[in-house]
């Protein structure tokens, strides 16, 4: 039988970076900073959810899916990744769903 070490909670891991980034992502829209493509409160908010869940979901899944077990680091390093991927996709389409 073959030993393979696998990521404990992997998405438990990937989702509080998804909670810590949308938590660092409130305060910075309360001091000012948010995406040009946000008008309003309630749709930044909402947006926000949804884009810090995406990269959130698809890192536990490639950290569950591995063979080898996933630091936290890497976890952490492919959740900035994602994110920063998932934002630039976010803002490029935003005047198409204008």
């Amino acid at each position: 039988m073959q030993d393979t070490n696998r990521t404990q909670s992997p998405y438990i891991k990937a989702l509080a970076c998804s909670a810590v980034a949308f938590a660092l992502a409130i305060v910075a829209q309360f001091l000012g900073y948010t995406l040009p493509s946000f008008t309003t409160r309630t749709e930044a908010v909402s947006q926000l959810v949804a884009l810090v869940m995406v990269p959130g979901l698809i890192v536990g899944l490639l950290a569950k899916k591995s063979t080898r077990e996933w630091p936290l680091w890497l976890i952490i390093s492919a959740f900035i990744a994602l994110l920063v991927v998932v934002t630039t996709v976010h803002e490029m389409t935003a005047p198409m769903r204008a």
